[in-house]
């Protein structure tokens, strides 16, 4: 069965969102490391830490957030259905209010909503009030594995500038790659979340920007 298009931005935003903090958090890891010590193997070290820590982070976050929403989800689909069984009724004249507020034509939204409480009350009611499709609830264990991918893909970046590129070269090659890297999660982050783009891309490179430079300093300052 092909997966509902919401379930599809989900896990894409699971994806978008796991990428962009493992680009911030190890570019942080290894400028504050690279301000205290110019080392590339403590640099590598420290940056491989802090991913294999940051992936599992992620991944048990994600998974305890989806969690937790769709035992909220459960919790309304329990009492919907109370609704259904002990006040049918009223809960048919509020999902015919509900079309009228759509547009619909009085006579058509009442014949609607006597059609849709006999095929899937539940389901349009949950939809009516809560805004719950029980067609579109996304898996924790999908966005858990999302996050985890995308982290250390996201990790990759300032890794490699750190540690591979030649020392004269570190900084600037880093800075581009985290800049770049954060440009395209910003804009898909604005695509799937239906935000300005400008502003979503402005805001995830300032942040990426701030977070090297303040861990930098911080480098700087312990071995000062």
């Amino acid at each position: 069965m092909e997966m509902h298009i919401s379930k599809r931005i989900n896990i894409l935003r699971a994806i978008v969102m796991g990428a962009n903090d493992g680009i911030i958090s190890i570019a942080g890891v290894v400028f504050g490391v690279y301000g205290a010590s110019m080392n590339a193997w403590a640099i590598f070290l420290a940056g491989l830490t802090a991913t294999i820590a940051g992936t599992f982070s992620m991944a048990t976050g994600e998974y305890v957030s989806v969690n937790s929403q769709l035992d909220s989800e459960r919790a309304a689909r329990a009492q919907q259905i109370m609704a259904l069984d002990q006040h049918f009724n009223q809960e048919k004249e509020f999902l015919t209010q509900h079309y009228l507020a759509d547009g619909i034509t009085a006579e058509h939204a009442r014949a609607l909503a006597q059609q849709t409480m006999q095929q899937d009350g539940l389901n349009e009611t949950l939809h009516a009030r809560y805004g719950i499709d029980e067609d579109n609830l996304i898996s924790p264990i999908e966005a858990a594995l999302a996050s985890m991918i995308a982290f250390p893909i996201g990790a990759i970046l300032p890794m490699v500038g750190m540690t591979l590129v030649p020392a004269p070269y570190r900084v600037i090659t880093t800075l581009v790659f985290v800049v770049l890297a954060l440009v395209l999660t910003g804009y898909f982050s604005a695509v799937y979340g239906n935000t300005p783009k400008t502003r979503v891309i402005l805001r995830s490179v300032l942040m990426g920007v701030v977070t090297m430079g303040v861990t930098y300093v911080v480098g700087l300052l312990m071995v000062a």
